[in-house]
């Protein structure tokens, strides 16, 4: 009988739980173009080892229209530094800003999928992205590389100016 009283209160109060409301997906779609890059080199030089940094810069266009922004026009910019914990891993940390409509912060490891992207944790957003979690998936490239930010808001896209 208090089995069947705890199930039922355990049921009812699952039942009442508010659930996320206007959560919405978003995927932009962007070509990355190497502005600065800024190499700090440790002892042993010319390999990667653990402590080696790159700062960078890129201009972020876009592949659709995307942002108000009709295809092949900036619509943002990033910067951030890569650092190697070990030859062979690293983690990023940045800063995407698109004028008008706020910044997204990426942190975290670097993960290489088979397909040669690398993955990395969107961790916070604002403006009209605030409150926005995801990925940004960096596609191969030198000097230019598809960029593809997969969010996760708590409310939908705004299309007009935001910030």
């Amino acid at each position: 009988m208090i089995v069947r009283l705890f199930l039922a209160l355990v049921f009812a109060a699952v039942a009442f739980v508010p659930t996320a409301q206007g959560a919405t997906s978003v995927s932009l779609v962007f070509t990355s173009y190497t502005t600065v890059t800024k190499t700090h080199d440790t002892p042993p030089r010319s390999k990667p080892n653990k402590g080696d940094r790159i700062d960078f810069k890129d201009l972020l266009v876009t592949t659709g229209n995307q942002l108000g922004k009709k295809p092949g026009k900036a619509v943002g910019y990033d910067a951030g530094s890569v650092l190697y914990t070990s030859p062979s891993t690293q983690t990023i940390s940045g800063v995407t800003t698109f004028p008008g409509f706020g910044t997204l912060t990426f942190a975290g490891p670097m993960k290489t999928l088979k397909d040669g992207t690398v993955h990395v944790p969107i961790v916070k957003g604002t403006g009209a992205f605030k409150g926005a979690t995801g990925e940004l998936i960096i596609g191969e490239g030198q000097s230019k590389a598809p960029n593809t930010y997969v969010l996760s808001l708590p409310h939908s896209l705004c299309t007009g100016t935001c910030a």
